[in-house]
């Protein structure tokens, strides 16, 4: 039975953050000259939250792409809807197929309706599937890199804390205050890339695999971070 891909990239996710985790603290150990050792309540503590937020995630990347698709220049709502579930159900990628683009160009020219205009559909559903829509990619750019990462951030500095036991939320504000600009500075030297790349090569399919694998190295930068509070 195959999985689905919200399951699979939960999978994904805690595998790598479970060894980007050991490797934090093996690295503390060195560091702090003491005998190498692992503590298991941290690493399960720390896989736990990214099992837990990489769902949410993935939605979130299956709305970008569904509301600014990358490769078509206009959808009408029901296909940005349908774009989402084929997503997140493994029927779909998010870049469309030949043959669904040759429907939905059917569909579209069969309406009479002025919410779509023929300027806003590319006539040639081919040559959409071909080439990027720097707009769409812009604002996906855009959303991922302030709201995304802001609320991602956000979450990491009070989840954790939360899963330790730690509920005093004057504590928690404190932190979030403190370490907030830090981590999303220290966040612009590599997620930036990365999500150019996501966004205009990678198919929508194996993005958060290869969100994940680059997630390594950032795991290992929070897995310090989380070890030193």
């Amino acid at each position: 039975m195959a999985l689905s891909p919200v399951l699979r990239a939960t999978i994904q996710a805690g595998i790598l953050s479970a060894l980007s985790n050991i490797i934090g603290q093996l690295i503390t150990c060195y560091k702090s000259h003491v005998p190498y050792t692992i503590n298991p309540t941290e690493l399960f503590q720390f896989t736990l939250f990214s099992v837990l937020a990489c769902p949410p995630n993935f939605l979130w990347q299956s709305w970008l792409e569904g509301q600014f698709p990358g490769y078509t220049e206009a959808l009408a709502p029901t296909e940005k809807e349908r774009l989402v579930d084929d997503a997140v159900s493994g029927k779909g990628s998010g870049a469309r197929s030949d043959r669904d683009l040759d429907q939905l160009a059917k569909r579209t020219s069969n309406k009479d309706s002025g919410a779509m205009t023929d300027k806003s559909v590319t006539a040639d559903p081919k040559k959409a599937s071909k080439k990027l829509n720097k707009k769409n990619t812009l604002i996906k750019f855009s959303l991922d890199q302030t709201i995304g990462a802001g609320v991602n951030t956000v979450l990491f500095l009070i989840g954790l804390p939360l899963l330790r036991g730690q509920t005093d939320m004057g504590i928690l504000k404190n932190r979030v205050a403190e370490e907030f600009w830090p981590m999303i500075y220290a966040g612009q030297r590599l997620w930036p890339a990365v999500s150019v790349l996501q966004f205009t090569v990678v198919p929508f399919e194996y993005r958060q695999l290869v969100g994940s694998t680059v997630g390594l190295v950032w795991g290992v930068y929070l897995s310090l971070i989380a070890g030193a509070n």
